[in-house]
């Protein structure tokens, strides 16, 4: 689990799966709100951003993943 990222309204979210395929990450706000990352690689091109926290896959090692959050750019 990854804990909720209150000033940048993202979070918290869950690491539903890590593979060759890539990582999905999900996440439901308080509101209800469902936000779904799937196939998440380090070769996608550049992060993904939910709210103002963007999301980036640096590597995948068998089924572990290193991922950066940070504040969206």
């Amino acid at each position: 689990m990854i804990p909720r990222a209150d000033g940048l309204r993202a979070g918290p979210f869950t690491v539903s799966a890590v593979g060759a395929e890539g990582v999905d990450l999900r996440s439901v706000d308080a509101s209800g709100f469902t936000a779904n990352l799937l196939g998440q690689r380090p070769d996608q091109g550049g992060p993904s951003t939910v709210n103002e926290l963007s999301i980036a896959v640096l590597a995948i090692v068998g089924d572990t993943a290193k991922l950066r959050l940070f504040p969206q750019e």
